[in-house]
């Protein structure tokens, strides 16, 4: 009964976890464009695994949001299997005072409210860019990503065309980690 009880209520979780990941337009859009979503026709997505924020678990983005959107600036890229089987594009990219990431591009990520949008040294020429924080513990996971054209000051986040780069150091796969917790805990029980 235990072990039921433990299944439900990870479940339940992952079910409200999606549901604020869809509906909380303040989180992902931007107040304009939560008015004309809202009209649209909801459409269901499977939950293949979460990224999470490795500094504190936080949930991030899915693994589902992967895109394979290039940077013409990439030092270089490789693809990289997750833990779902998904193949997702990791590029390299340097910042000007030298600093390189492996970054994962996805097309939705929860990140903290942050500064104005920079339009200097973008690595996604014709967007500008962002800091994108871990919302909890405020570990830097990336960057948010808009077009020049509707990267003004009131928008928090970016729009349907916009993107996140996730530093696939900051976050880890959910599936992955608990396959570690699930193999620990079997160890343990033998």
């Amino acid at each position: 009964m235990k072990c039921n009880e433990n299944w439900l209520m990870q479940n339940l979780l992952v079910i409200f976890f999606v549901s604020q990941l869809f509906s909380t337009s303040s989180l992902l859009e931007s107040p304009a464009s939560s008015s004309s979503s809202s009209a649209e026709p909801s459409q269901e997505t499977l939950v293949e695994d979460f990224f999470i924020c490795r500094s504190c678990g936080h949930d991030v983005s899915l693994s589902n949001f992967v895109l394979e959107k290039y940077s013409p600036l990439a030092l270089g890229s490789s693809n990289q299997t997750l833990s779902t089987g998904r193949e997702a594009i990791v590029q390299e990219v340097q910042n000007t005072l030298g600093i390189r990431f492996k970054i994962i591009v996805v097309e939705k990520a929860y990140c903290a409210k942050v500064e104005s949008w920079s339009l200097l040294h973008s690595w996604f020429p014709g967007y500008a860019w962002k800091l994108c924080v871990c919302p909890k513990c405020r570990t830097h996971l990336g960057w948010m990503f808009e077009p020049l054209e509707t990267a003004t000051s009131d928008r928090y986040f970016p729009t349907e065309k916009g993107f996140y780069a996730l530093i696939s150091s900051n976050i880890i796969s959910e599936g992955y980690v608990n396959s570690l917790l699930m193999r620990e805990k079997a160890l343990r029980n033998n």
